[in-house]
């Protein structure tokens, strides 16, 4: 497929997408495209890189946080 094909099928995709969540995920990736992390996210992220170097025993595991989530449902 050429890449204006899959502009094409994308489009008429995305005019039919009536999910918010998947919406606001296309949205965080065409700001990510457009021009990277604000300044807060990545000293969010230095804030929380420092604080797992700092104490990586601290860290919660993925799959205990979804199993969580899931018993919560």
């Amino acid at each position: 497929m050429d890449i204006q094909t899959i502009k094409v099928d994308l489009i008429h995709w995305l005019t039919e997408l009536q999910d918010p969540k998947i919406l606001e995920q296309l949205q965080a990736l065409k700001h990510l495209q457009e021009g990277g992390l604000s300044d807060a996210h990545k000293a969010l992220l230095d804030e929380r890189i420092a604080s797992y170097e700092k104490d990586p025993g601290n860290a919660l595991d993925w799959d205990e946080i979804m199993k969580e989530i899931e018993k919560d449902l």
